[in-house]
């Protein structure tokens, strides 16, 4: 800094009103963003699954279920989860033979369910807050964590997502999380290891009316 400011000393008046003149149109110009071409979903999903994300997308809300019922049966997990208290999570119909414990979740539990703010298309990330219905614990304690969107809360850039996120979240807002992939690290002699810092999988379940289920 000193540098520059011994620099600027030695201009002109007008040098310097052109340096003025470029600096405060560099600081009010929109800073670039990546390119992100075609259907947000395609794009979410490449980056999505490069992490090793699994998804699922539903044509209707009662499909819901089914859906997650089918990450469980794949990893032959039980139906048992920890939820939070959220309106969205609140309008499914679970079957009434599953155990739906809504409270925070515990290092014993296996799978939990949550809903989230938005999906960045740029960086196959998920955005979810922490709220007094919904604690960050489920985020990070249980081994499986499946996330329930619908397909229009796909953004296309993570500004995008943080801007959405300040108009979203009140006051008792505790914090936001971005999520990409699984928890894995390769830190013990450069081998992947799944649930090292969190769930071990992360299932996406997107419903979007306007297409048939893929």
């Amino acid at each position: 800094m000193s540098d520059i400011s011994s620099a600027l000393a030695h201009f002109s008046d007008s040098e310097r009103a052109e340096f003025n003149r470029r600096y405060d149109e560099i600081c009010a110009s929109e800073n670039p963003r990546p390119v992100v071409d075609g259907a947000l979903i395609d794009r979410f999903i490449d980056k999505y699954t490069a992490v090793h994300g699994t998804y699922k997308i539903v044509s209707k809300h009662s499909q819901i279920p089914a859906a997650v019922n089918d990450f469980l049966s794949t990893h032959d997990l039980p139906t048992e989860m920890v939820m939070g208290n959220t309106d969205f999570l609140q309008t499914i119909d679970w079957p009434d033979d599953w155990n739906i414990e809504r409270r925070t979740a515990c290092k014993t539990d296996v799978t939990s369910v949550t809903d989230a703010i938005c999906a960045i298309a740029e960086t196959g990330t998920i955005l979810i807050a922490s709220t007094p219905k919904v604690s960050a614990t489920h985020f990070y304690l249980p081994e499986n964590h499946v996330v329930i969107m619908d397909i229009g809360q796909l953004v296309r850039h993570l500004d995008d997502a943080m801007q959405l996120a300040s108009q979203q979240l009140s006051e008792h807002s505790r914090g936001i999380h971005m999520i990409t992939g699984p928890s894995k690290t390769a830190d013990v002699e450069q081998t992947i290891q799944y649930g090292a810092h969190g769930p071990r999988r992360l299932h996406a379940i997107f419903v979007d009316s306007s297409t048939s289920a893929r």
